[in-house]
């Protein structure tokens, strides 16, 4: 079977070790970690690449609901397999057979979110040419006002102890208290290797609903902003 795989660069370290631990060499395609931002857009570049995928049999996304992202893509060019979670965060830290119960009030980190563009100290240091430092420190802690503890995921796919001093950069920054969880890959592993119980499949020519992912309709959708 011809299968392709289409990646969210923010998961790059930990789908990277997945496929070494399974042993698999399949094609990717590297999704801009910039859409996550942006639901409907993410929506229609997915898409896109699922229309390009022409002569595969079996096309795996390493996504979640994702803000609804993922909601009504079709499967125009092969079968879909899609994780049931409702995004990548719960699909780091989520565990076999058990319920993700996600905590309040949290924001999640992981090198790639340190190192994105976009990431929270660049735009510190980017308010703060622009405003000042004490201006900048209270937009800083506005913007962050729902959040007061700040997890840094350890998934064993990177060096956590060179990303640590970062976090308690942030959490000082925004007045929030800082402590390292334990991730799993286990999840990114099945999607490369199988078997599918944990998954949403949806054959080619279908649609991806919420009824496939496990969720009812009115459920809101999850995205914490990079």
């Amino acid at each position: 079977m011809r299968r392709a795989v289409i990646a969210c660069e923010m998961l790059k370290d930990e789908l990277t070790k997945a496929m070494k631990l399974a042993g698999s060499d399949l094609p990717i395609v590297w999704m801009d970690t910039k859409y996550h931002n942006n639901p409907s857009l993410l929506h229609e570049k997915l898409q896109e690449k699922i229309d390009g995928l022409e002569g595969y049999e079996e096309i795996l996304l390493t996504y979640g609901a994702c803000g609804n992202a993922v909601i009504n893509l079709k499967a125009t060019t092969a079968r879909l397999v899609i994780p049931k979670t409702e995004d990548c965060i719960s699909m780091i830290l989520s565990r076999p057979g058990k319920t993700f119960i996600r905590l309040k009030n949290t924001y999640f980190l992981t090198r790639a979110w340190i190192d994105s563009d976009a990431n929270l100290l660049k735009d510190f240091k980017r308010t703060v040419e622009k405003y000042g430092r004490k201006r900048a420190e209270r937009l800083f802690k506005k913007m962050l006002h729902s959040y007061d503890k700040l997890m840094l995921i350890d998934t064993g796919a990177y060096n956590i102890g060179e990303y640590v001093a970062k976090a308690e950069e942030i959490a000082k920054l925004a007045d929030m208290s800082l402590f390292v969880e334990k991730g799993s890959i286990w999840m990114l592993e099945k999607l490369i290797s199988g078997p599918y119980e944990e998954f949403c499949v949806v054959p080619k020519g279908g649609v991806v609903t919420f009824d496939d992912l496990g969720f009812s309709s009115e459920k809101p959708a999850i995205i914490q902003k990079i």
